[in-house]
This record gives structure tokens, sequence and C-alpha cells, in this order.
């Protein structure tokens, strides 16, 4: 009986622990949905609805929902199956929404934002307790980006899709940004890594490194996501440290939006 209740008593710590680590990752992911929504509000969707109006006196709008008999419906226009009406309670809902330019009646997806957080173990070290193996939420965003897809099959061959990733799961140390690589035809994403006793010119180093290589096109007929990823060693710096930056965020975006106008001006 001693023996089962230990094993009882291990197994409800764990699940304990897990359940505190999972809080961890939620109230993360509310910190840095505030961050993001406050880069779009301020600066990203401003620019975007600037640049629109300026340049095919448009307009855009923003929406943080789209079901599964949408994205049917556009898809079957491009040679998609039957869209089917029951699918309209299944969503796909990306952190910083889709915006659409509208131009002359017509409606453009132009950006999808998706943000991830995922990384316990600095937490953990600071703590005095031991290093535990990483999550897979990550790898669970793969339904969006899928269902992304179906929303550019038309001839537009671009695909706008933003990924952004933070914490110390990310680190090269660990395997998760691979995994990213591995479902996204193995291109790479772009990396910012913070480092102990080193300080980084973040946006400079995005102006420099980042902006001239994010490439929106298709390639081969495949949907390419542009994957940033900022991350720190779990057992260097502490846990919030390689968070995105409301000014990051809107760098990288409107630069997207720029690459995406440049397209639209060619069939426009």
């Amino acid at each position: 009986m001693g023996d089962k209740k230990t094993l009882s008593e291990g197994l409800s710590s764990r699940q304990i622990k897990y359940r505190e680590d999972g809080r961890q990752l939620i109230d993360d992911s509310k910190i840095t949905e505030k961050i993001l929504k406050s880069s779009l509000n301020d600066i990203i969707i401003p620019y975007c609805k600037e640049k629109i109006k300026t340049l095919f006196n448009g307009d855009i709008k923003v929406i943080y929902s789209i079901s599964l008999y949408e994205l049917q419906c556009i898809f079957n226009k491009n040679g998609g199956p039957e869209p089917n009406i029951n699918n309209k309670n299944v969503c796909m809902k990306p952190d910083g929404g889709i915006i659409f330019a509208i131009i002359n009646g017509n409606e453009y997806p132009i950006l999808i934002i998706e943000d991830k957080v995922q990384g316990t173990n600095d937490t953990r070290r600071k703590n005095g307790e031991k290093k535990q193996a990483l999550g897979n939420a990550i790898e669970r965003g793969a339904k969006n980006v899928r269902g992304a897809e179906m929303l550019f099959s038309s001839n537009l061959n671009i695909f706008p899709y933003a990924l952004f990733a933070s914490g110390c799961d990310f680190h090269s140390s660990e395997t998760i940004a691979k995994r990213i690589e591995m479902m996204n035809y193995g291109y790479p994403n772009h990396i910012i890594e913070l480092e102990k006793n080193k300080t980084n010119d973040i946006e400079n180093e995005i102006t420099t490194n980042i902006l001239p290589k994010i490439d929106i096109n298709k390639k081969n007929g495949k949907d390419i996501i542009s994957v940033f990823v900022k991350s720190h060693k779990w057992d260097e710096l502490d846990h919030g440290s390689s968070r995105w930056s409301k000014n990051e965020y809107a760098k990288i975006c409107c630069n997207i939006i720029d690459k995406v106008v440049v397209k639209l001006m060619e069939i426009i």
C-alpha cells in the first residue's frame, strides 16, 4: 500500500506541475497577445490601410476567425472540393488575424499572423527544478497553415503567412525549431538568438539579416510560411527574455505588406 501511495503521490505531483507549466504558457500567450495586438492596432493596420488607400484607392479589413466552410468556398473556386455547410462551426483563428485588401470590390488576403510561445525550462531552472521534456504546441499550429493554403489557392502565387515563435524551447540547442522546418518543406527559419552577457541590437539585426531574406513567393507550387524565431538558452537567460517586441512585430509585418503590394500592382 505504501508503494502505491508513493506512486500516486508522484503522479499527482507531476500532474500539478504540468498544470502549473500549462498555466504559465497561457499567461505567456496573454502577454504576447497584448503586445501583438498593440503592434497591430498602432502600427501594422494603419500602415497597411494607408498603403492600400494611397496605391489602389482601396481599403482593408481584418478578421480573427474564418470557418472551414468559408475556406472551402474559396478553395472550391480554384478546384477544391464542394463546401460542406456543416463545417461552419470549425474555424481557424490565427493569433494576429488575417488582413485583406479590398480593391475594386475584390478582396485579397495579404497577411496572416501567428504567434507561438513555448518553453518553461528557464523558469524551472530558476526554481531549482529539473529540466523536462519539451512541448509540441508549435506542431499543432500546422492546422492553420493548411487552412491558409485554401485561402491563398488563387493565381496570386504568394503565401504571406508570418509565424512568430519565441521562448527557450526554440533555441538551437533544442530540436523544436527544426520541427518547424520539417513542416515547412525544409526551408530555414529566420533566427535571432539572445546570448548571456551580450547586448543585441534586435531591430538592426532584423533590418540587416532578416528583412532582405523574407520571400513570400510560393516555391515549386508549395506554400512556404515565413518563420521568425527569437529564442534564448533555457539555462542562460530568464523567462520572457526572447519575447518579440511591438516594434519588432511591426518591422517584419510591414515589410511583408510591402512585398505583397508589389505583387498586387502586377495584377491590378
